[in-house]
């Protein structure tokens, strides 16, 4: 036994000392398979990109462009402190933010996915407040927004725009629970606001053109990650055989086709989890915007799972109101059989919960 343990120590010493070695090799297998993934389902992987280009002209461009424009003169021009002193008090005792995080909350819940992170980080590029409070706020104003859940998943996908509506709602009620939580988490800090003389103001104008640039910017960004994360979402459709592994790999990895996927797998509320979780593309588009913002992306990614889980039960909430109790919960369509008894997917789900909640205390205690 003592033998056994020995080695183990050893086994686990060589690890840990080539570590990096390790690291760079399985990287480097990693990029050689997806190499070859790509010259043997080109044709597949050729019809996702075109998939993530269509998804990028008919409903991303459209919907985010505005309200990235929008977010960006808002900052630039002055206008987020202005509209944010009537809600100084609401920000600074609920959230425990800064009053000019007021109109950036609303564009983040209004306008998609990345509208939060990239007004959180033309807040810090402009100086109005601290890099710590920034990061912050980024960690939960992470909103799907009504052209994606309304038009998108209620209409083109359900044919029911009340559904939309439902998801949408229960989003933004988790989006506010989450802030909530996360100044509970930081209570114990103090973030300095930025200085009155750090700030930068730009006139109308020039605040327009720079804010139509840089929304042109972070747009070809978002579209590129669509793009390739669609092309690669084309090839694990035609790799992956199981309905449900697929589901959930497609889930996790890009939000467009994971929902259109898990709506024919699964019921309406597993649907807005993924929506509320957004997807690993989602993620990186996030990560992209937020520019030199560098924040902790494990406590994102439970921060996600959390907002994706309370995004499903406001959703199954709200649909046991205005829905059919017998009919609420079907697969593709919103008649059909209830799915009342436990799944694989509720048990994952409560699981990830509880991993997140304890190590997100973990952190705030060592902090």
């Amino acid at each position: 036994m003592q033998s056994v343990t020995y080695i183990l120590m050893v086994i686990a010493m060589f690890i840990k000392a080539n570590f990096h070695k390790f690291t760079a090799a399985l990287l480097s297998l990693a990029i050689v398979i997806v190499c070859i993934m790509l010259l043997i389902f080109s044709k597949e992987c050729a019809d996702g990109a075109f998939s993530g280009v269509e998804m990028c002209i008919n409903v991303l461009i459209p919907s985010l462009f505005p309200f990235m424009a929008v977010s960006s003169f808002t900052v630039k021009s002055g206008i987020s402190d202005f509209l944010g002193k009537p809600f100084g008090k609401i920000m600074k005792s609920v959230f425990g933010l800064s009053p000019c995080f007021a109109p950036i909350l609303l564009l983040s819940v209004t306008g998609g996915y990345p509208i939060g992170a990239k007004s959180c980080n033309e807040l810090y590029k402009n100086g109005n407040v601290g890099t710590e409070e920034c990061k912050r706020a980024s960690m939960f104003m992470v909103c799907a927004g009504p052209g994606f859940l309304v038009s998108f998943i209620g209409m083109s996908i359900y044919n029911d725009k009340k559904i939309g509506i439902i998801m949408l709602c229960s989003q933004i009620l988790s989006v506010l629970i989450t802030g909530i939580a996360n100044r509970i988490i930081n209570r114990g800090k103090i973030f300095a606001t930025a200085k009155e003389s750090n700030k930068i103001r730009l006139s109308l104008t020039k605040s327009l053109v720079e804010a139509v640039y840089d929304a042109s910017k972070g747009m070809f960004s978002i579209c590129s990650f669509v793009i390739a994360f669609s092309a690669v979402a084309g090839i694990l459709s035609t790799v992956l055989d199981d309905g449900f592994v697929k589901t959930a790999v497609l889930s996790i990895f890009e939000v467009c086709t994971g929902v259109k996927t898990a709506s024919s797998e699964l019921p309406v509320w597993a649907v807005a989890f993924v929506a509320g979780f957004g997807g690993i593309c989602v993620h990186f588009q996030i990560f992209s915007v937020l520019g030199n913002l560098k924040i902790n992306k494990l406590i994102f990614f439970c921060y996600r799972i959390i907002q994706g889980i309370l995004t499903a039960l406001f959703t199954y909430i709200g649909m046991l109101i205005f829905y059919d109790t017998k009919s609420v919960f079907s697969v593709g369509t919103v008649s059909g059989s209830s799915v009342y008894g436990g799944t694989a997917f509720s048990g994952i789900a409560l699981t990830a919960l509880m991993i997140c909640f304890l190590f997100l205390l973990k952190n705030y205690r060592n902090n």
